[in-house]
């Protein structure tokens, strides 16, 4: 068990019947991350049954290296993080992972459990022999930022921009070195 702020909560790896709460935490956090940041269209569009169809296929083996992690409070999911061989070209996908997503329930933000997954796939990257981790942030999201420069990430990329779903976004890079 880890203990954050006030309460216990224990880190595992997802399973395929953790598919549902999952896609809930996804559709519960992106409008409070992400308002103001990115189009209340794109924001709006996501429905959970597309999100639960996708979180279906990140969850159905085979696996390659990499993983999801989910955060567990009375038996209920109330956070995940996701990571994956690095997909960007300046990278060796056999020595560097990226950590595709962290999110975590409003209510329990602040209490360390977005910092448990976190130390939990940088330990898991480091069983599979991966080197360094990467992760890209919303340029405009200053309190992810803050959040991975709090735990050591640099950033290691200029804001660059990227196309998904024809919605751009300017992204930065962060980037952390395994012990």
């Amino acid at each position: 068990m880890i203990f954050g702020v006030g309460m216990e909560f224990e880190i595992r790896r997802a399973q395929l019947v953790d598919v549902p709460a999952i896609a809930l935490v996804s559709y519960q956090t992106w409008p409070h991350t992400y308002r103001g940041m990115i189009s209340e269209e794109k924001i709006n569009s996501r429905t959970i049954e597309t999100i639960t169809e996708t979180w279906r296929q990140i969850l159905t083996p085979p696996f390659s290296k990499g993983g999801t992690l989910v955060a567990v409070n009375n038996e209920a999911i109330i956070a995940y993080s996701r990571f994956y061989p690095s997909r960007d070209i300046d990278d060796d996908q056999a020595k560097v992972a990226t950590i595709g997503s962290i999110y975590v329930l409003p209510a329990f933000q602040h209490q360390r459990v977005g910092r448990a997954l976190m130390n939990g796939i940088l330990e898991i990257a480091n069983i599979q022999g991966l080197a360094e981790v990467t992760l890209h942030v919303l340029a405009a999201n200053e309190r992810a930022r803050k959040f991975y420069e709090h735990l050591g990430w640099e950033q290691d990329l200029d804001p660059i921009i990227e196309n998904s779903d024809q919605d751009p976004t300017p992204k930065v890079r962060y980037r952390i070195k395994q012990l």
